[in-house]
């Protein structure tokens, strides 16, 4: 169930980072529609006003009020995470007679937990400082003559009224020709996050759910290591939870000395403390992992879920379902949900573009090319939606919806 509550507290933050992406793609919609409706004469002028205007300042602060918050966010989830793991431990501080401090006085525990948080925070937006979010986050467009182009927040928007204008004074093609493919591309591609110094990009919300899982991985595990230092573990316990992926799954919930736990992480056979041997490529806890190591004290407890618990729940995830003739484990459900849930979030940013522009146009020929380019986003958002509340329905498998309602339950 934690684990769960987990998943729908970054459901939360990337809720967040949808809005924030909507409402600058409506931003970047609004000002490129305008040009449609200027005069040439206007081109030099009011062109220009736009290009440095208005829209602009509301992106960038919009874009910095959303990244504080999200900041916010970060600390608290972590935070949180890290006080339920001490909590647990709690009874081997006690059997090994060594202190046990409330969290916010165990200072070692507590400032790493802080320094890895505002670190996650760092790595996602490259650069601490919010006056330089706009160069780490950026938008993939289409330039004048037609190319995919990835570029910062600043110089797209920019270069984006720039060739829209230019497109209409050398009539290359109607500029709602232009604009139709324009908006298509900027809602598929969706806000990028761009690494500063390699120009590497990928849209935002993607890279902020990976970003958060790596991070609460790596709290995890240092947390582990301060905590187990400090009451003097001998063993690991690796958690458990539904539908794991396949080359983990034999391993949740058995328990390990440290020094076979440590051969098990480097790739090296290893034996837990029945005797069963296991070897892994992919280390606990790391590349989007969803488990969990607890630093324990052998012999204090018993292994939480029985070996037959833990071959049921491995059973069930095998078992999974049919879908239009295909086999799916329950991971491998879980993954198609959550690329069918983004495709659905690319077609809705780019209908919020389309409507946008279509508010602004005047032109009968625009509102009817823009009205076609709605009426098909609309025609896709629709099917994506009726497969996903199918495949969902048939899989059992919880949607987005439901995994946001388990936070009003905890």
């Amino acid at each position: 169930m934690k684990k769960s509550i987990e998943n729908a507290l970054i459901e939360k933050v990337l809720d967040r980072q949808e809005r924030t992406n909507e409402r600058i793609l409506k931003e970047i919609a609004d000002t490129i529609s305008q040009i449609g409706e200027l005069l040439p004469s206007q081109y030099d002028t009011i062109g220009q006003e736009l290009k440095y205007g208005e829209n602009l300042d509301k992106i960038i602060e919009y874009l910095e009020k959303q990244t504080n918050l999200t900041k916010q966010d970060i600390l608290k989830m972590f935070e949180q995470r890290a006080k339920t793991d001490y909590d647990f431990a709690e009874k081997y501080y006690r059997a090994k007679n060594v202190e046990y401090l409330p969290y916010e006085e165990n200072l070692p525990l507590k400032n790493k937990i802080d320094e890895i948080a505002l670190a996650t925070f760092d790595d996602f937006f490259e650069l601490s400082t919010f006056s330089n979010v706009a160069h780490t986050t950026g938008i993939t467009f289409l330039d004048f003559n037609g190319n995919k182009v990835t570029k910062n927040i600043v110089d797209a928007y920019r270069q984006i009224v720039d060739d829209s204008i230019m497109s209409v004074r050398m009539g290359k093609e109607s500029f709602y020709t232009t604009l139709s493919k324009q908006l298509k591309v900027m809602g598929e591609s969706g806000i990028q996050k761009i690494e500063y110094e390699s120009g590497y990009h990928r849209r935002i919300d993607s890279a902020l759910r990976m970003n958060l899982q790596d991070g609460l991985n790596e709290m995890a595990m240092a947390q582990q290591e301060i905590i187990g230092k400090q009451f003097g573990a001998d063993g690991v316990e690796i958690t458990v939870h539904d539908n794991p992926a396949p080359d983990h799954a034999p391993l949740q919930g058995h328990i390990f000395a440290k020094d076979e736990f440590e051969k098990l992480q480097a790739g090296e056979t290893a034996s837990d403390i029945d005797g069963e041997k296991f070897q892994i490529k992919r280390a606990i806890g790391q590349w989007n992992c969803y488990h969990e190591i607890f630093d324990i004290v052998l012999g204090i407890d018993e292994p939480i879920y029985s070996k037959k618990e833990l071959q049921k729940i491995i059973e069930n995830n095998e078992k999974g379902f049919e879908y239009e003739g295909e086999h799916y484990t329950n991971y491998e459900g879980q993954q198609k949900q959550r690329q069918l849930e983004l495709e659905i979030r690319k077609a809705r940013e780019k209908a919020i573009m389309q409507k946008k522009a279509l508010q602004n146009t005047k032109d009968e020929f625009g509102k009817e090319q823009l009205q076609k380019d709605i009426n098909k986003t609309n025609n896709r958002i629709n099917l994506l939606l009726n497969k996903y509340h199918d495949f969902s329905k048939k899989s059992g498998l919880p949607t987005k919806l439901e995994r946001a309602r388990l936070l009003t339950k905890s």
